[in-house]
Parts: C-alpha cells; sequence; structure tokens
C-alpha cells in the first residue's frame, strides 16, 4: 500500500509524521507525533476500498475507545476522510512478547503474563467484546514494562455473547475449535488461545503440530499435559484447553483466580515480584496470588477434569513447536523492539527510538515490583527494609575499596536540543563535548570549565533525519557523525566556535547508519548500519572520504555499535542478530573475521566498548545485562567471568574509566550505574547509580581524565558528573 503522507498529514494536521512502521496488506502503521501534547503516538491507516477490512477497522476504532484498562492498548483519535481511516494509538516501545520476552522467561514470568492477559479480557467481556486473535504478536509491552493487549482488529462487539462464527478468522495456531467450526463463540474462545500462549510460554513449544494437520487435530483431539509445569499451573491451562467451550472456565475472572492460586502454590511467596511485571490486578485476583497457605486452588470441577484428561482421540500429538503465527499489522508496526536509528529492514520492521518504540526496554518496571495493598504493603516494607539493610551491609563491606568512587553533578543540565539526546563525546583535549541528537543537529558545548559549560557557536547541521553517533579524530579537528537519513557527515571543528562542513552527505550505506568511529591513527572511519554491514573509509582526506574495499558482511541483521581497539589492529562490532564480531585489521584493505561470533547476549546487542588496554571488550543489550569478553586472544574470545546484571531494563550504552578499573552503563529505566571491574571474575555495583535522567539513557562517556561523566537522554538533556576517590582513600 503506498502512502500519501499529505494526505493524512492534512487528515492529522496536529501532528508530525514519522516513519513507516509496519506495513500489512490492507494497511500502513506511521510513527507520529502530536505536537501540542508533545508524545509519541502510532498511526494506523487503511483505505476504505478494502471493505470487510475497513469495516473491521472502525470497529477497532470503536471497541478500543469503549475500553479504558491498563493492560489494553489505548486509542487517543480515530479519523474518516474520504476512503482513508486513521487510528491513533499509543506508542508501545518495548516490543512483542514473541520477540523480546518470551525467550527465557520463567515460569513465574508466564504466569503473571497469563494473569495480566485474562484481566484485559475480563474488561473486554464485560463490554460484550471478543478479541478472537489472543496471540504472542498481540501482546506488546510499553516502555515500563506494562503488558498491553493490541490489535482488536478481528474484535466482535456482540452485546449479548455468545455469537456465532460469521468466517474463519484469527491465527489458526490459537483458535479453539468452535473458532475453527464456524461455531457459537463466547469468552471461552478467548480463553482457549490464552491457554495456547501459555503452553508456548511454559513448555517452548506449542501443544499441537505444526501446519496443515493443525486445524483437524484442534477439532479432534486435546494435547496432553504441559511436561515440567507444576501440576495445579498445568490444570489450569488445560482447563483452558478444553475442547468444549463449557468445559473451559466460565469467565475470564475465574481463570485468572484459579492461575492465580496455582502459581502461589507452585511457586511460593513472592512469585509475582519474581515475575518482574509491572500487573494490575483486581484485588481477589492479587490477594490470591500473594497468599500461597491459605489459598491453594481447589480440584478443577468435574466436568473440566473429565474433558480434558478424556481426549476424544486415544492418543494425542506430541508436543511439537509450532508454525511462527502470521505478523499482524500492529504487532509489525507499533513493536519491533529496536533502538538506535532503526528502519525497517527485509521483512522484520523495527522502529526507531525517537518514535519511542524502539527497542528498548525496558522490558519491567525498575526493581519489578507489583502494587501491593493492605498488610500485603506492610510485609513488603519490611523485607524491603531488610534488603536495604543487606545491600548497606555489603556496601559498607567495600567502602573501603580506594577505587570505589563518590559522584556528583558539576552543573545544571545542558539544555537546547529539541529532542532525544543519541550520543556525547568528549573531544581528545577534553575542553568540548559533543552531543547528537532527534533533532537531526549536533551541538558542541565549551567544557573548560566543566561546572560552567556553556553552548558553542551554533548547532551542527546537515543530516535530514537523526544524527545517531558523533566521533572525534584523534587530533580533535575534525567531527564525524551518522544519520538515520543513510548518511555520513564531517565537520571541521579545529575552532570549535566556527565548526565548517568538511564532507557531507557521505553515502554508501542503504539504510540509516547507527554509529561511527575513528581508528585511533585517524586515517580509517568505520560505519556501522541497518543494512547489517560494516563499511570502512579512507579519510585522510577529510573532504573526500572514500569506500575501503567491500562492505564488511556477518552479520544476519542490523549492526547497531562500531569501535576500534586502541591499537587499532581491531574493530568490534555489535547487532541486534545477538552477536559481537571481530574483524582483523591489520590489513585494512583486505579486513577477516577473527574466529567465530561472541555469543550469549539473549536478545538483541546494542553497545560495545574495548577497556583501555584493549584485553576486555564489553557488551551491553535489550536482555538488561552485560557481558565482559576477555578478548586478550582476538582469535579465541571468551567471557570474562559472569555477566552484570542490570535490574531487568535494556542496556543502551557501555563505557570504560581511562584507567579501566571502572565501567559505566546507561539504561532505558533513566540509571547510569557504574561497576568495579577491577577483578574481571568478580566485578560488582559501585557505591553510587544515578536515577536522574528522566527517560532512557541513550550514551555513557568518561573524559579522558576519568574526572567527568557524561550522559545523554531522551529527556533531551546532557549532564556531566564528577566522579571522586573517597577522602579515606587519600585522593
Amino acid at each position: 500500500m503506498t502512502v500519501d503522507r499529505a494526505r493524512v498529514a492534512a487528515a492529522l494536521p496536529g501532528y508530525e509524521l514519522g516513519d513507516e512502521l509496519g506495513a500489512g496488506t490492507f494497511g500502513v502503521v506511521l510513527a507520529g507525533w502530536h505536537r501540542s501534547l508533545q508524545r509519541d503516538v502510532a498511526i494506523k491507516m487503511m483505505l476504505g476500498k478494502h471493505g470487510r477490512a475497513a469495516a473491521g477497522f472502525a470497529t477497532e476504532a470503536r471497541v478500543l475507545a469503549a475500553l479504558d484498562h491498563p493492560h489494553v492498548v489505548r486509542v487517543y483519535d480515530y479519523v474518516e476522510t474520504g476512503e482513508l481511516r486513521l487510528l491513533v494509538m499509543e506508542m508501545l516501545a518495548g516490543g512483542t512478547l514473541t520477540c523480546c520476552h518470551q525467550a527465557g522467561m520463567l515460569q513465574e514470568g508466564a504466569c503473571a503474563v497469563g494473569l495480566a492477559i485474562a484481566a484485559a479480557l475480563a474488561c473486554a467481556h464485560s463490554r460484550g467484546v471478543l478479541h478472537r486473535d489472543i496471540k504472542p504478536d498481540n501482546i506488546l509491552f510499553d516502555t515500563t514494562g506494562l503488558l498491553k493487549v493490541v490489535d482488536f482488529g478481528l474484535a466482535k462487539q456482540v452485546g449479548g455473547l455468545p455469537v456465532t462464527a460469521s468466517a474463519v478468522a484469527g491465527t489458526p495456531l490459537y483458535m479453539a475449535p468452535e473458532q475453527i467450526d464456524g461455531g457459537r463463540l463466547g469468552p471461552a474462545t478467548d480463553l482457549y488461545a490464552l491457554g495456547v500462549l501459555l503452553y508456548l510460554l511454559l513448555t517452548g513449544v506449542t501443544p499441537f503440530a505444526p501446519a496443515p494437520s493443525i486445524l483437524r487435530q484442534r477439532l479432534e483431539q486435546v494435547p496432553p499435559p504441559p511436561p515440567d509445569v507444576p501440576v495445579r499451573v498445568a490444570d489450569a491451562i488445560m482447563w483452558a484447553l478444553a475442547n468444549d467451550p463449557v468445559a473451559r472456565p466460565p469467565s475470564a475472572q475465574a481463570f485468572a483466580l484459579y492461575l492465580a492460586r496455582a502459581a502461589a502454590e507452585a511457586y511460593g511467596a513472592g512469585w509475582l515480584a519474581r515475575s518482574g511485571l509491572v500487573l494490575h490486578l483486581d484485588d481477589d485476583v492479587r490477594a490470591a496470588a500473594e497468599r500461597p497457605s491459605v489459598s491453594a486452588p481447589p480440584p478443577l470441577p468435574p466436568i473440566a477434569k473429565s474433558n480434558i484428561l478424556s481426549p476424544k482421540s486415544d492418543t494425542a500429538p506430541s508436543p511439537s513447536a509450532g508454525d511462527a503465527p502470521a505478523d499482524s499489522l500492529l504487532s509489525q508496526g507499533i513493536a519491533s523492539a529496536t533502538q538506535v536509528g532503526d528502519r525497517p529492514t527485509g521483512r522484520v520492521r523495527r522502529v526507531r527510538p525517537h518514535h519511542r518504540s524502539a527497542v528498548p526496554p525496558a522490558h519491567r518496571r525498575p526493581g519489578g515490583a507489583p502494587r501491593h495493598r493492605g498488610a500485603s504493603r506492610c510485609r513488603i516494607a519490611v523485607i524491603a527494609f531488610l534488603l536495604a539493610g543487606a545491600v548497606a551491609l555489603v556496601a559498607a563491606t567495600r567502602s573501603g575499596d580506594p577505587s570505589d568512587i563518590s559522584i556528583r553533578p558539576l552543573s545544571p543540565p545542558l539544555t537546547g536540543h529539541t529532542h532525544w539526546v543519541l550520543s556525547v563525546l568528549f573531544s581528545p583535549n577534553q575542553r568540548v563535548l559533543a552531543s547528537s541528537s532527534r533533532d537531526g543537529t549536533v551541538r558542541l558545548w565549551d567544557v573548560t570549565d566543566r561546572s560552567q559549560p556553556r553552548l558553542l557557536g551554533r548547532p551542527l547541521t546537515g543530516p535530514t533525519d537523526g544524527v545517531t553517533s558523533v566521533a572525534f579524530s584523534p587530533d580533535g579537528h575534525t567531527l564525524a557523525g551518522s544519520s538515520w537519513d543513510r548518511t555520513i557527515w564531517l565537520w571541521d571543528v579545529t575552532d570549535p566556535s566556527a565548526p565548517r562542513l568538511s564532507a557531507g552527505p557521505v553515502s554508501g550505506h542503504r539504510d540509516a547508519v547507527t554509529s561511527v568511529a575513528f581508528s585511533p591513527d585517524g586515517k580509517v572511519l568505520a560505519s556501522g548500519s541497518n543494512d547489517g554491514t560494516v563499511r570502512l573509509w579512507d579519510v585522510a582526506d577529510r573532504s573526500g572520504p572514500r569506500p575501503l574495499g567491500k562492505p564488511l558482511i556477518s552479520h544476519a541483521d542490523a549492526v547497531t555499535s562500531v569501535v576500534f581497539s586502541p591499537d587499532g589492529r581491531t574493530l568490534a562490532s555489535a547487532s541486534y542478530d545477538k552477536t559481537v564480531r571481530l574483524w582483523d585489521l591489520t590489513d585494512r584493505s583486505r579486513p577477516r573475521l577473527f574466529g567465530a561470533p561472541l555469543v550469549g547476549h539473549t536478545m538483541f546487542v546494542f553497545s560495545v566498548a574495548f577497556s583501555p588496554d584493549g584485553h576486555v571488550l564489553a557488551s551491553g543489550s535489550y536482555d538488561g545485562t552485560i557481558r565482559l569478553w576477555d578478548v586478550t586472544n582476538r582469535s579465541d574470545p571468551h567471557p570474562a567471568g559472569d555477566h552484570l546484571r542490570v535490574s531487568s531494563t535494556t542496556v543502551r550504552s557501555v563505557a570504560f574509566s581511562p584507567d579501566g578499573r571502572t565501567l559505566a552503563s546507561g539504561s532505558f529505566d533513566g540509571t547510569v550505574r557504574l561497576w568495579n571491574v577491577t577483578d574481571l571474575s568478580s566485578p560488582y555495583p559501585r557505591n553510587d547509580s544515578l536515577t536522574v535522567h528522566g527517560d532512557w539513557v541513550m550514551s555513557v562517556v568518561f573524559s579522558a581524565d576519568g574526572r567527568t561523566l557524561a550522559t545523554g537522554s531522551n529527556d533531551k538533556t546532557v549532564r556531566l558528573w564528577e566522579l571522586r576517590q573517597p577522602a579515606s582513600a587519600g585522593s
């Protein structure tokens, strides 16, 4: 479908249109920005000529407008003009359950997902609405980790339930028997799909064999209970998977109560907090989940028990990996969790961070603790007090370490960018700080007196889209910037108060350029792109960069970060394909890979950084971890100790201090963390972490003297921090 952007803009005059986030047979999803309210949105559009699909589109708008629940996506506006249909919804940045949260999820997390979806369905069913397409791709998360049920395009607004299915609609893997057979639909139809989803989350396999036999199996067979799942939890799932709708839970509320009690019995006290999900539950469901000693679930009703344990077929198929469900328009558009400069590439469409969709989350609210009421709140307070004492004790035992650092703000926040700050970097002489933004500009700051930084001259311009990263040449005379508009720019900053363009736009990548880095000798510039390639550029003549050989191709997805080793002989690259690659640049005209990729992260890798001696590489990931790699032998890199867990949020940026003893990380929970990495076999958090930015921390960097840390955030500010050793350490 071709997007007539002028027509859309005319229909939505209060919005700034962004990138295309997803596309389907009948429609497109665009990113948008409400100018007056200053918030990101997703704009789902369709042409009325598509008949039934357009009618379903209007139904989705009405359904969402009638539903007001924390676990249901919110709709802000609906516009019809001629054949054009526009649905404006909240932008969800945390990704889908499929691509960003499902891998490695604990059983507690799976049950918490079930409770959240059940809560959303209870709200919908109470208003006479059936979803009819519950599946992982239609479960998204916002930046705080709050789960949202989306895509009500197949919803039925029926008033009095049940209703007879007029056509087969939905995703085959998750369809209930009556949905396949054109029977009468009711709340139990959605609960069946929820049962399939939970079966998959808890076991990693689907309850039925892949297509083409999947529909016939659904009518004739009941799957075996999920293996390696506690009995009561398995009972809850099998109750939802009963062939006969009458034998399933009578309501989403009833299912939630049973699952809550089953999980409390199976996983013990505190399982909700351990799940890491932000949950909005009815009081009775939360109470059932929080009191395992008195809330053990009763046996299932006889009608349900007999149904699930006596399948119509004598032989039930073994669980097998199911086909990936068909992508929905909304899940393609709003969720594909990506961060830096992500643009649609190939079949998978992701969202740029400047539209608050990218990657990145955080998966969960910092701390992961759900809300509690009454006596539960008191118990949580006591536990929190005891935990705080334990943390204080650990800190006290390490406070005598002379390498520990105190940290304080050096100045008020640096303001001036009109949108998210994506990258910050000190010049080699430490007198200038460069910051780049989604607003398409680079700003230079005089930080000679770091307590009183001031803006230098006018913003550096040229790119037509966000500037994703900046890099100073070793002599400090040139600043390079990469942009979402697929280009690279070079500015002469010999006189930072009067910078001028040296070269640009430098083209060559086929998609957004996400990262640039100068080699230590300043003769080569490396760039990484969403096109999955790394390129090397000869920049001996800064006014005329030229490609060095062919693009470096090894990653299976977008390249997010590139960095040279201190000796310039190695280049590291990180990617959405969950790997880090090392390139041998001994002969820059013929780069080659050093062995196998570095694997271990379970989700996208966003940032890599070499230690000052070049022996260690740090990588930060969407999976909420930092991994340290011993790369002394580049042909045989291996993990250096255990990975660092950064709460339950995305790690966007990592940087080593000049002495190599401290690692800084910036995360999507708005926090900057400092880690003592003096002993790589036993790294630990420093005494102080900074939670001051009001949004994602996109970039962290140390000054060359190690006394200052600069941070850039999606709250549009840059902050400077003074780092000091304790006075007791003699500093």
